[in-house]
This record gives C-alpha cells, structure tokens and sequence, in this order.
C-alpha cells in the first residue's frame, strides 16, 4: 500500500464534504481508503486529506482524473488545482 496526499481549497467546507462523504464507498471499491481529513489552522476552506491506496502505479491518477470525480470536485466547490503527493511507507 501507499500513502496518497491531496490538498486543495474549496468554497464552502460544508457543502463540499457533503458531496465528498457521498464518494467514499466508490473510492472503496477500487481500493481508496480515507485515513485522515483536514481544515487548514488558518483557513477553514484549505482541505488536505490522506488516503491509503493499493501499490498500483497510475490507479489514483487514473481514479482522480475520472469524469465523474472530476465533475464531484467543480460541483462541491473545489477552487484550486489539488496538489498530490504519492509517498512510500519507509
């Protein structure tokens, strides 16, 4: 497994966890797990979340940049390009 790190700002945290929340269980069944959410200290609109995905290269490239998803994020609000970061356990 690895360790995937998205980040990006949205609108309205509220209205935006709403559609989030409502993704989960398709984030599950390819094998994306939620570990962590967060708000900014500084910005409350400011999200990073954490993931665990399976060792499979390109997957949550491919599970990011799908239509749906992509459309998810502009309706929940997502203002700034997600940055991503893939690390390995060490």
């Amino acid at each position: 497994m690895k360790t995937a790190i998205v980040q990006h700002e949205v609108k309205n945290f509220a209205e935006w966890k709403k559609i989030f929340d409502a993704d989960q269980p398709n984030l599950a069944k390819v094998g994306v797990h939620l570990k962590g959410l967060y708000k900014s200290a500084t910005n409350t609109n400011d999200v990073t979340m954490i993931f665990e995905i399976p060792d499979e290269p390109g997957l949550f490239d491919k599970v990011m940049s799908d239509p749906q998803r992509q459309a998810a994020m502009k309706n929940g609000g997502v203002v700034s390009t997600p940055a991503i970061s893939i690390l390995n356990k060490v």
